[in-house]
């Protein structure tokens, strides 16, 4: 999905984000965004005039001789239908806002989703996903906050209406402008000092909200921990530890509220008692009539509507920007695997994978594989051994282009990955992983999830190759039904054999493995592993496992220790490497 404007991080700022949250709604839909404008425009004159015609009609009432002046009834007609011409188009501009408001709204929701799919892993290592979720989803509602709540329903027809009454009472009335304005600045700088507090305050706010929800958060979703150890009342005391503090800080920015409502409303009342002594003192020495009088009333309560609205639009502005800030910082993190120009799809592999002096470092501090050298025959199994922390998952993660290497390179045939679609390259590829991940959707789901346009048959024919379909047809809606978040209402081996079948179904050119039978029963994983091992000479297979008995077979067997590889042969050849052996008698010999 297109995103609706480039994003830096020297966006992020509060006028910049404004300015870019109206840039992209004029770039994307400015036919609507001149629709509104006409709309509140055509609102705001119409009751601007209303209180004009008002006046005209008092006045005619005060001389005696009302409605039987000619065009009375004219005006009194006008007058309401101002009102509700009014009425309507400040009605017609909110609905087009709301419209407007879930559109823009969802471009950015759109953008940021899948900006934060396409980050590389190194970005997703160090940012919680939940988290993530929370800034999409708060920074989305803000845009819409923004355009129709702030915009659409209360700015532009307010201020569009106090702007034509500045003018008209500086133009007829210039005596008076002076004390009608005068309140203006005033407001304004009141509350624009008490909001920054507020605004501050709030971001402190939102600081402990978030430490409160990641505490609920964590709980809920380590419920079943939580009950083994009999943590209940404890969980619960830490989350209301720190909710309660939330609370407390949150006092504190009430009361600032008050004293902003409480200021505010000490300027209204004292200007228009103030306004009202004094046209009353110009009415009975007959500078203005009765019906001036009102109008100049009406328009001095006009004039505080838009101004009230500052009461919480400053503070309100602050927050929404603070939460599309973190929208756009999600947006603005650089894509460090991202395609280049000149990249190119690739064929099913036909050759070999090469891997060529390859070295790689997590978060450039930690080393993890060092130099290596390793060729992957296409249509051969090559299997990767050895002690936790060697490096195994970490090559197959570079074989996907999860990461990239810090030196050498890693070729498909003769095409190093950096230069591959990253998309082209997945279609490629199947990976296993050992903590199986699910959809909350049905099996079915689940099993065509790397394929479009499945049919039953394959997604069947799929799970019967890594022996799930008895234990599908069994489930109470078979493959229909929903397994639960992460998969949770099935066993570990059976979600492993949905993730296999999942993979399969795919018949990827690559096949990677990661201890992918772990959760398995003997039987079981011999009978999938007989059922893969079908696959030979039809597809590249990667197999990385703790248990030996399982790749045996393989065509090669990669020995990996330290991040370096220590040897390389078939399963006879490397009993004489002192690495593999020990490996070996330990799960074979253990007695020895």
């Amino acid at each position: 999905m297109q995103q609706p404007y480039a994003i830096t991080k020297e966006d992020l700022g509060f006028s910049r984000i404004i300015s870019i949250i109206f840039r992209s709604t004029w770039i994307h839909f400015p036919w609507i965004m001149v629709g509104l404008l006409a709309l509140a425009f055509f609102s705001g004159t119409l009751q601007a005039a209303a209180p004009k015609i008002l006046q005209v009609i008092i006045d005619l009432l005060v001389k005696g001789n009302g409605w039987q002046v000619q065009g009375f009834w004219k005006l009194l007609i006008a007058y309401g239908l101002c009102l509700l011409g009014g009425a309507i188009f400040k009605f017609g501009a909110s609905k087009i806002s709301f419209y407007l408001a879930t559109q823009v709204e969802d471009k950015w929701r759109y953008a940021a989703l899948r900006h934060y799919h396409e980050l590389p892993f190194a970005w997703h290592d160090q940012h919680d996903s939940g988290e993530v979720g929370s800034r999409i989803d708060k920074g989305g509602s803000a845009v819409f906050v923004i355009i129709h709540e702030l915009i659409g329903q209360n700015i532009f027809v307010s201020f569009l209406i106090l702007a034509i009454i500045i003018v008209y009472t500086i133009v007829m009335y210039p005596s008076f402008a002076l004390v009608l304005l005068f309140p203006i600045p005033l407001y304004i700088i009141i509350t624009y000092i008490i909001s920054q507090k507020i605004a501050a305050g709030q971001a402190h706010l939102n600081v402990l909200s978030e430490i409160a929800n990641r505490t609920l958060y964590d709980g809920v979703a380590n419920v079943r921990t939580v009950k083994a150890f009999g943590k209940e009342k404890e969980e619960t005391k830490n989350y209301a530890t720190k909710w309660s503090g939330y609370h407390l800080y949150e006092y504190g920015i009430e009361r600032l509220w008050l004293i902003q409502d409480f200021l505010q409303s000490t300027i209204e009342i004292s200007m228009r008692t103030i306004v009202l002594g004094y046209c009353a003192y110009t009415t009975y020495n007959g500078s203005i009539s009765i019906g001036e009088l009102t109008l100049i009333m009406s328009y001095q309560q006009m004039t505080f509507a838009p101004l009230v609205q500052l009461n919480s639009l400053f503070t309100r502005l602050r927050r929404n920007v603070k939460r599309i800030s973190h929208l756009f910082e999600i947006i603005a993190e650089e894509d460090a695997l991202h395609d280049k120009p000149n990249a190119v799809n690739i064929k099913p592999l036909q050759k070999e994978i090469t891997v060529k002096k390859m070295h790689f470092e997590y978060s450039g501090r930690i080393a993890a594989l060092h130099g290596l050298n390793l060729r992957i025959p296409a249509g051969k199994t090559t299997a990767l051994v050895g002690r936790s922390g060697a490096g195994k998952s970490t090559l197959a993660l570079l074989l996907m282009r999860f990461y990239d290497p810090e030196e050498g390179s890693i070729m498909w045939d003769n095409t190093d990955l950096r230069q591959i679609k990253r998309a082209s390259l997945r279609k490629k590829v199947a990976w296993i992983p050992q903590d199986t991940s699910l959809f909350n959707r049905t099996i079915k789901e689940n099993i065509a999830y790397g394929k479009q346009n499945v049919t039953q048959e394959e997604v069947e024919e799929a799970a019967q190759l890594a022996h799930a379909h008895d234990f599908i047809l069994q489930t109470p809606n078979g493959y229909s039904s929903v397994i639960g978040e992460r998969g949770v209402r099935l066993s570990g081996g059976q979600r492993q054999r949905i993730a296999i079948a999942r993979a399969l179904l795919t018949k990827p050119s690559l096949l990677i493995m990661d201890e992918s039978t772990s959760h398995l029963d003997s039987e079981t994983e011999k009978a999938i592993s007989d059922s893969i091992r079908e696959l030979h000479h039809k597809t590249t297979q990667l197999i990385i496992a703790h248990r030996l008995s399982t790749i045996l077979h393989a065509d090669q067997i990669v020995v990996l220790d330290k991040g370096r590889i220590v040897a390389v042969g078939k399963h006879e050849d490397l009993l004489k490497n002192p690495v593999y052996k020990r490996l070996y008698l330990m799960q074979f010999h253990r007695d020895e």
